[in-house]
């Protein structure tokens, strides 16, 4: 019969539970295409280093500053299917629950987000009209 042992937790005098505290931001510089600079403070679990000891982003800090992007950048005559699902994203918003507020299906919104099919000028135009009114809810994206 094996034997167990008991062990104790040992507390000591005026320690309780520390205090959890958000990680630091990482504050970063991107420069938008037509010649601005966003300022943002990029999670720091979303970013590492490098060997060379050169900030370098993980995959979901890149699809954050993704995020970032599409709500900085000025509407588009022809969006990308990337910009359309970074857009949506950045909104907080599921393809469902995108294509209900803007008139259009969810399969609709999948096809224009892998590029089979292109958003017609009635519907970039609601979807613009919809990211305005989102930056001026003030969107927040989860860090």
């Amino acid at each position: 019969m094996a034997m167990q042992r008991k062990t104790k937790s040992i507390r000591r005098a005026g320690q309780g539970r520390q205090a959890k505290w958000p990680d630091p931001g990482i504050p970063y510089t991107m420069k938008l295409a037509d010649g601005r600079s966003v300022f943002v403070e990029v999670p720091a679990r979303m970013a590492t280093r490098d060997r060379g000891g050169e900030l370098a982003f993980t995959l979901e800090g890149v699809q954050f500053l993704d995020r970032v992007r599409a709500l900085a950048v000025a509407a588009q005559p022809a969006p990308s299917p990337a910009y359309l699902a970074a857009l949506r994203e950045a909104m907080g918003l599921t393809q469902g629950q995108l294509g209900r507020l803007i008139g259009r299906n969810k399969l609709t919104v999948s096809r224009w987000e892998c590029g089979a099919l292109r958003p017609g000028p009635e519907a970039l135009k609601k979807l613009y009209a919809l990211a305005r009114k989102k930056k001026q809810a003030g969107v927040v994206l989860a860090g």
